[in-house]
């Protein structure tokens, strides 16, 4: 091509950016909440892209071999929410989180890749900011 810069589209060619259309995940075990000095099983945790928080997405370097990703998300416990509700706690405490989860991982040989990061939680009611949260890669 006339007046290409191949370093350029060798650079191009080997990163890919990409939008998150979808995701859905759950952990069934959930997590163990602090609340008034009690401990709470939180029952299963749902998270999901919140598309009202803008678009989740990242980049594939393929000659780095490294994947990296930004998803906001949503994440709530229905049974620990419903608790909430049945107990006549305020509606703040059963509204979901949100979060921005920045991860990171290697590009495996079969074009899958096993990301992992930290999430920046959103002040929430139910959260001090002691609350952290991370993202292990899936085995």
């Amino acid at each position: 091509m006339v007046g290409s810069n191949p370093a350029k589209e060798g650079t191009l060619k080997d990163k890919i950016l990409f939008q998150v259309a979808k995701l859905a995940a759950e952990a069934p075990e959930g997590v163990t909440i602090e609340w008034q000095g009690r401990q709470l099983a939180s029952g299963p945790l749902q998270i999901q892209l919140d598309e009202e928080a803008g678009a989740s997405g990242g980049s594939l370097d393929y000659a780095g071999r490294e994947a990296v990703a930004e998803f906001r998300v949503k994440m709530s416990f229905p049974e620990l929410a419903r608790e909430f509700e049945e107990l006549g706690a305020d509606a703040e405490f059963s509204k979901p989180f949100r979060a921005t989860i920045q991860s990171m991982g290697p590009i495996l040989d079969d074009h899958s890749f096993a990301l992992s990061g930290t999430a920046r939680i959103e002040p929430h009611t139910l959260l001090d900011s002691r609350t952290h949260a991370c993202v292990l890669p899936g085995t």
